[in-house]
């Protein structure tokens, strides 16, 4: 394998731009192709049919996100980040909430939020007692339980149908975009054992702009400046294996005008010919299902991708509407919303983000149980999100709509089901110098802006390595000093 030759990146999603950035940085040749007309996979920005400023889905980045807010950092692009530490919580018949966590190293950051928890003295126990199991296990002992339904552990620990489980459902949801009966305990319990070990966890970043402004862009201008190359409309339809090595991909160009995240993967639009760009080295950074379409059986065995394929996906939709007028009070932080039509929403206003026309406020909200609403029209949606907003929120009882966008996302992410984690494949492949990233890949993190980056690192890594150079230097969350001593705890408790 010499370091000269060809290196292409296929898919600029985060882990497409971040295993680029890497491998440009150590000075290998990088070229980054991507079927759509703009940047950013499942995190891009475009401006779609009626002309408005659109981004693929609301994104948050949470403080245990270290590999991309280390890459950020990186580009200068990590000062576009607003941090909020105090957020709503909302439901239907109730007042809002305010939560956040206390200012006391862990577990002790968790005394106000449990305390404001409309819990019976029963329920209250039963969750200490599970909040202790969760935060004293390491990331391999949760790997033990992708076996398990959420609702399966939830049972387990007889945690009961009130509040606690109205706040899985909410912690499903942002984790997996599933239900707790559809969803793995490794998911769930994975994205709760942050929020229960890291004293900042409740801390929320939002994009002071758009995706474009704030993330993709500045990698790709990191990217370009030390010599990469990255192409838009380029769609891989095949690769080219020689004995047990990559020897090309195939591409066509692609002319569908829109970001692509399609449930089967097809890319649609394609030009009827097709050439071959020799490549001794393939970061293959796409969605498991645009991977699958573009694989052969055949190709998928001799890559170690077999059990990989099987991965399903889960899609996702996002939704924005402008006001008539102003909503006020805002609600604190991004607030977070069981038994609506939407999981948690941003007021764009607070980032800046509602531009010299609008009359008034401009929310985005993420809707829930996207699966369930794929035959919804666009109507349906925005008139259940309207009316739960007016129900939860009362400064927005009078607001009306003049305007609304859904953006409906195919495939957002891998299906994070029992049995899901142990189909991911690790990033070097069987086929000598073919990579795979994504956040659907095996690591520690879940589907996530930070699984995506985390895995562009150590594609570009395993790449380096086999160079014979040194790997990237990947980041960990710090794990908090009582950690240990919890785990002494849950065992004396246990036994």
């Amino acid at each position: 394998m010499t370091a000269d030759a060809p290196t292409l990146v296929l898919g600029s999603g985060i882990a497409g731009l971040t295993a680029g950035l890497e491998l440009a940085r150590r000075g290998v040749s990088v070229e980054v192709l991507e079927a759509a007309p703009v940047v950013g996979g499942r995190t891009s920005s475009f401006v779609d049919e009626r002309g408005r400023d659109v981004d693929t889905g609301l994104h948050v980045v949470a403080d245990h996100y270290v590999n991309l807010l280390e890459l950020l950092a990186s580009v200068r692009a990590s000062k576009r980040l607003i941090w909020v530490r105090k957020h709503t919580y909302l439901r239907d018949g109730r007042p809002p909430m305010e939560w956040y966590f206390s200012p006391w190293r862990p577990p002790l950051h968790l005394v106000r939020p449990v305390r404001e928890m409309p819990l019976r003295s029963r329920e209250r126990l039963a969750s200490a007692f599970a909040a202790l199991e969760i935060a004293s296990r390491t990331q391999s002992d949760l790997d033990e339980l992708d076996h398990l339904s959420y609702r399966a552990w939830h049972d387990r620990y007889r945690l009961g149908e009130g509040f606690a489980l109205e706040l899985a459902a909410a912690a499903s949801d942002a984790a997996t975009f599933l239900t707790v009966d559809k969803a793995s305990a490794r998911a769930v319990l994975s994205w709760m054992k942050y929020l229960m070990r890291h004293q900042h966890a409740g801390d929320v970043g939002l994009f002071a702009g758009s995706l474009d402004e704030c993330l993709t862009r500045p990698l790709v201008d990191a990217i370009k400046a030390l010599g990469g190359v990255v192409r838009t409309g380029v769609a891989a339809t095949g690769f080219r294996f020689e004995g047990r090595r990559i020897a090309g991909v195939e591409v066509a160009e692609a002319a569908s005008g829109k970001v692509v995240n399609r449930a089967d993967g097809v890319v649609p639009g394609l030009a009827p010919s097709r050439r071959v760009l020799p490549a001794e080295r393939v970061v293959s950074a796409l969605p498991v299902q645009a991977l699958r379409a573009i694989l052969t059986p055949a190709q998928a065995t001799d890559a170690g991708l077999s059990d990989a394929m099987r991965l399903d996906t889960t899609p996702a939709m996002s939704a924005i509407i402008w006001f008539d007028r102003a909503i006020r009070p805002v609600p604190e932080g991004a607030p977070l919303c069981t038994g609506c039509a939407f999981r948690d929403f941003i007021d764009l206003s607070v980032l800046g983000r509602t531009g010299p026309d609008a009359p008034g406020s401009v929310y985005q909200f993420v809707i829930t149980r996207a699966d369930s609403r794929v035959d919804d029209t666009d109507e349906q949606i925005i008139a259940d999100v309207h009316a739960d907003l007016g129900r939860v929120w009362p400064g927005a009882a009078d607001a009306r709509p003049v305007d609304a966008a859904v953006e409906r996302i195919g495939a957002a992410m891998f299906a994070a089901v029992p049995g899901a984690h142990q189909l991911r494949p690790r990033v070097r492949s069987a086929v000598g110098g073919l990579y795979v990233a994504g956040d659907w890949v095996r690591h520690d993190a879940n589907a996530s802006m930070e699984g995506a980056a985390l895995s562009g690192r150590l594609a570009a890594s395993a790449l380096l390595e086999d160079l014979g150079r040194p790997g990237v230097v990947i980041c960990t969350p710090p794990d908090q000093t009582v950690v240990p001593a919890l785990r002494q705890l849950r065992r004396r408790w246990s036994a």
